[in-house]
């Protein structure tokens, strides 16, 4: 129940602080651990970025502000972190269709997504298995891009030859993917590369991952059926809430051990780097 209390006391914070700036540091607070993990862990947990969460809370709050008080649209605007009208418009046809200007009619349709609330629920019935490597520091060559959806960077490599030159140069598929993290957009900080320990490659990223322990759990199944998806809200949802492991503010790795589109499986490896 610890961890459920925690989630929603920092749901709490969220929600009273959405026309301030969330502050990294009151997360870490609530939640004993940093807040890029915590940030990491929400969208397996709950099917959505932390950043997308605010965005559509923000938002939901504004299109109340706009049928229920005689503001400014641009003091609207201000108040839930848009830095102009113009952005704050933008962003409110994204999700609700309409314009602020048009959501001040009583007939207009809007939506509204509400808060979240964690509830405990009984899991464990199905086994989770798992393994603990302790591994030294080692290499990884790729590339490394921040884009705005999952998938972004393996979409970039698979697409311009660079997985390709990696296999050559590895001798093997091109098999990590590392992520560190998501900035206050949602956008995903991502490599994917091979564990390399040769000179640096001009055109090549590198990262050097330190020693460390991590829990190693494996997703293997259909890719239509949501097996890696699936495994991730386990790791977070079941296991890590429950275990004395603390996740270390390192990037997560997927090993791509097989990833076949044409017969729809997979076999992946996920690794958390903790601290026992």
């Amino acid at each position: 129940m610890q961890w459920v209390d925690k989630m929603n006391l920092a749901i709490d914070y969220i929600e009273t602080h959405l026309t301030e700036q969330i502050d990294p540091v009151e997360i870490n607070g609530i939640m004993a651990c940093p807040y890029s993990v915590f940030q990491r862990s929400f969208a397996p947990i709950t099917g959505i970025q932390l950043s997308e969460y605010i965005r559509r809370r923000r938002l939901s709050c504004a299109a109340y502000d706009l049928q229920n008080t005689k503001q400014r649209v641009l003091d609207i605007a201000v108040k839930y972190g848009y830095d102009s009208a113009d952005a704050f418009s933008s962003a409110f046809k994204r999700m609700h269709g309409i314009t602020p200007q048009e959501a001040r009619s009583s007939d207009a349709n809007l939506k509204f997504y509400t808060r979240l609330t964690f509830t405990f629920m009984i899991m464990g019935v199905n086994e989770m298995n798992y393994r603990v490597l302790n591994k030294d520091s080692f290499d990884v060559l790729g590339i490394r891009r921040t884009t705005p959806y999952g998938g972004g960077t393996w979409a970039i490599v698979k697409s311009d030859g660079t997985a390709q030159k990696l296999q050559e140069i590895g001798g093997h598929l091109c098999d990590l993917g590392l992520c560190f993290g998501y900035n206050d957009e949602g956008n995903d900080d991502y490599m994917c590369g091979i564990e390399y320990s040769g000179e640096d490659i001009d055109g090549f990223d590198r990262y050097l991952c330190p020693a460390a322990s991590w829990l190693v759990f494996t997703a293997k199944g259909t890719i239509s059926g949501g097996i890696l998806s699936q495994t991730w809200k386990r790791i977070y949802g079941e296991f890590m809430p429950q275990s004395e492991y603390k996740q270390l503010d390192l990037p997560t790795i997927e090993q791509y051990i097989e990833w076949d589109e044409s017969t729809d499986t997979c076999h992946v490896d996920i690794f958390i780097p903790v601290q026992r």
